[in-house]
């Protein structure tokens, strides 16, 4: 993921790389750029949550599969 984040004194100012950018300085095409890695970054972290819970509910399926062959 790259690192970017708002710095919290100033909000024309973003950290990308641990280079702190003015994006009030930036081209229109930067400014592209700069909001598809902010929403790939939102992305990236929905889907790790997303796939923490298939992770959790596929352990509790074999849990409960597990259970219904002791049964037998």
């Amino acid at each position: 993921m790259a690192k970017e984040k708002k710095t919290t004194n100033d909000s024309n100012f973003v950290t990308i790389n641990n280079e702190q950018i003015d994006i009030t300085k930036l081209e229109n095409d930067s400014i592209s750029y700069l909001n598809h890695l902010f929403d790939l970054d939102k992305q990236a972290k929905e889907l790790d949550f997303k796939l923490q819970q298939v992770r959790t509910a596929r352990a509790a399926f074999l849990s409960l599969f597990d259970k219904s062959r002791k049964k037998e």
